[in-house]
C-alpha cells in the first residue's frame, strides 16, 4: 500500500467515525494480513499500549476478527462487509434517532431569524414548509432551483395546499400556477446563481441564493417569525398578482376578463391564516 493510499484510507475511515489510530491499524491489516496487535504497533510506530486498546475497538466493531490461539493474529474483516455493517448500524442508529427526537417535543417555535450552511439544507428546510403547510405557499425562484423543488410542490399541492409561484423561464408544475416575471432575461442575466424565496401560510418564509450549479449556498435565512413573514407574504402576493394582471392586460383581455382576475387573485393575499392567527392570538394575549 503506498503512503497516499494508507493516508486517504485512514481519513475516509475518520469520517466513518474511526479514531486516528483505529483508521490506521485497520488500514495497516487489511494490506498486512495477519498480524499481532505488537507488529501492528511496531509497524505504523504507535505506542503499544494504545495500539492494543484500538485493536481491541476494531473488534468490538466488528472491523477485525481475533485468532484464538497464543499468537492473537488478528486479520481485518473484508473492506466490503465493513462498509456494509457499518450501513446497516448506521441506518438503524438514524431510526433510534429519529424515533426518539421525534419525542422532544419543542416548547415553543421560536422567534428567531436563522441562517443556514449549506445547500442541503435549504431544500430540506423547504421540503418540511411544504409538508407543514396548510393553505398557501408563494414561491419566487430561479430555474434550478424549481428542477430541484418541483417534486416537493406537487406534493403539497396533491394535499390541496394552494400554490402560486413567480418563474423566469416556462415551468410545468402540476397543481402549482406559475407567472412568469416580465423582465425575466434581464432577471437571469444579472443574477449569476439561483434564489429562492418563499413563504407558507404567512408563518414562515425561506430566503436563499445557491451558486449556478446549486452545491454551494451564498446567503440563506430561515424563520417561523409571523410577523416577519406574513409582510413578506402579503409584499409577495402583490408581487405575483401585479405580473398576473399585466399579463392579462397585455393579451387584450375585456374589461370584465381583467375585473375577475384582479378579484381572484385578491385571495391570494388572504390566505395566510396560520400567519394572521399565530399574531392574532399572540396580540390579543398582550404579548
Amino acid at each position: 500500500m503506498s503512503q497516499t493510499s494508507r493516508s486517504e484510507s485512514i481519513e475516509a475511515l475518520k469520517r466513518l467515525g474511526f479514531t486516528e489510530l483505529e483508521a490506521a491499524a485497520y488500514a495497516y491489516l487489511v494490506a498486512n494480513p495477519p498480524a499481532t496487535a505488537y507488529k501492528v504497533a511496531r509497524d505504523i510506530g504507535k505506542p503499544v499500549a494504545n495500539t492494543y486498546k484500538a485493536v481491541q475497538s476494531l473488534f468490538d466493531k466488528g472491523a477485525i476478527m481475533i485468532d484464538e490461539t497464543e499468537n492473537r493474529l488478528c486479520r481485518a474483516v473484508d473492506p466490503d462487509t465493513l462498509l456494509d455493517n457499518l450501513k446497516h448500524t448506521y441506518l438503524s442508529d438514524q431510526e433510534f434517532a429519529k424515533d426518539a427526537l421525534e419525542r422532544l417535543a419543542p416548547s415553543s417555535e421560536g422567534e428567531g431569524v436563522y441562517a443556514l450552511s449549506n445547500a442541503d439544507q435549504v431544500f430540506a428546510t423547504f421540503e418540511k414548509m411544504c409538508g407543514e403547510a396548510q393553505s398557501v405557499i408563494l414561491v419566487d425562484a430561479f430555474p434550478g432551483v424549481i428542477r430541484r423543488i418541483k417534486p416537493m410542490l406537487e406534493e403539497a399541492a396533491a394535499r390541496g395546499v394552494t400554490i402560486v409561484m413567480q418563474v423566469y423561464e416556462p415551468a410545468d408544475v402540476n397543481g402549482v400556477e406559475t407567472i412568469q416575471m416580465p423582465d425575466a432575461a434581464r432577471m437571469l442575466e444579472r443574477w449569476k446563481g439561483h434564489w429562492l424565496i418563499a413563504v407558507a401560510d404567512g408563518a414562515e418564509y425561506l430566503q436563499a441564493f445557491l451558486n449556478e450549479d446549486l452545491s454551494s449556498l451564498e446567503i440563506a435565512h430561515w424563520s417561523k417569525n409571523a410577523f416577519l413573514a406574513l409582510p413578506k407574504h402579503n409584499f409577495l402576493a402583490n408581487t405575483l398578482r401585479q405580473a398576473a394582471l399585466e399579463q392579462t392586460v397585455g393579451k387584450g383581455n375585456s374589461p370584465p376578463e381583467i375585473k375577475a382576475e384582479f378579484e381572484r387573485t385578491r385571495e391570494w393575499a388572504t390566505m395566510a391564516n396560520r400567519g394572521y392567527e399565530k399574531l392574532r392570538e399572540r396580540f390579543e394575549k398582550g404579548g
